[in-house]
């Protein structure tokens, strides 16, 4: 029978070859995502988005998830999905700029597709939406950064199609 028993000099090299690639995940070149964020709740925003149901429309492209790679966020139960979609911005200025919308997809029943509206329309909707995820099998939340230092986080809970809360994010 092969038995190996680990040497001090595996060991030494074991230890380097881990922290250089632990190390190469926390670099500076990571995304915000690992930055610190301090958020605060803002009673303003609370409760100005509103979800709507929407037919679906195959015109409009959907948008990679910003830090995964797929386009579409599943809850665990699979019964809700969220994604982005790129809705072309009514304007002459700039015909081919879009409004990043979130929309989610209710599964629990005959399929439904809510889009998110509410957002000052210039203000918010074309900035990106970063950190779009599922808190649990029911609430999704969202950010949109207006710079790198200074965003709002959207909390919606899916079951009642109400905004749960807002916060000012300070990165």
């Amino acid at each position: 029978m092969f038995s190996h028993h680990g040497k001090l000099s595996d060991q030494r090299i074991l230890f380097p070859a881990i922290a250089l690639i632990v190390c190469s995940f926390t670099g500076p070149g990571v995304s915000s995502s690992t930055t610190q964020v301090r958020a605060e709740v803002n009673k303003e925003l609370a409760h100005i988005l509103s979800m709507v149901e929407v037919k679906a429309n195959p015109d409009l492209a959907m948008e990679p998830v910003p830090g995964w790679t797929v386009s579409q966020v599943f809850t665990r139960d699979r019964k809700h999905t969220a994604y982005l979609l790129c809705v072309p911005l009514k304007s002459k200025e700039g015909p081919e700029r879009c409004a990043h919308r979130v929309y989610f997809d209710d599964y629990t029943g005959p399929a439904k597709i809510y889009e998110i509206r509410g957002e000052p329309e210039l203000e918010e909707v074309t900035r990106p939406v970063d950190s779009l995820k599922w808190v649990n099998d029911f609430t999704l939340s969202y950010d949109r950064w207006a710079g790198p230092h200074l965003g709002h986080r959207y909390v919606i809970d899916v079951r009642s199609k109400k905004q749960v809360a807002a916060y000012d994010l300070f990165g």
